[in-house]
């Protein structure tokens, strides 16, 4: 937890995401097994949970894209004693977890617009 002298947050930021995102999956699994067949939700109250979860996640996101790529200039992975020092372990997965959602979002919206287009090309 205290492996990162450059930027204190980031190993808690990471702690924080995965928690976030085990809870967010465990309790949709919870809310579609509280669905009957006919679509009833007899546990409406998990929806609005899930929301509250995943507005914080983006706003725990939006904080750890300041914090980690605040530190990308002037990050130490040498030194310990250093005041820039983070574990590269640490910094790397951070700093490319947030790059990857970054490289997926792109992806999806240029793949989507390529369908757009297709599809009035066809039409």
């Amino acid at each position: 937890m205290d492996d990162c002298n450059s930027q204190r947050w980031i190993p808690k930021w990471l702690i924080v995401c995965g928690v976030c995102g085990i809870i967010s999956i465990c309790l949709t699994i919870l809310k579609s097994m509280c669905t009957d067949e006919e679509g009833t939700n007899s546990c409406p109250c998990l929806g609005h949970i899930i929301g509250i979860i995943n507005l914080f996640s983006f706003a725990w996101f939006i904080a750890g894209n300041v914090w980690v790529y605040k530190a990308y200039q002037s990050v130490n992975f040498e030194t310990p004693s250093n005041r820039f020092y983070c574990d590269k372990t640490t910094y790397l997965l951070a700093f490319w977890s947030i790059t990857s959602a970054y490289i997926i979002l792109g992806a999806a919206c240029v793949l989507g617009c390529l369908v757009c287009v297709c599809l009035t090309c066809c039409n």
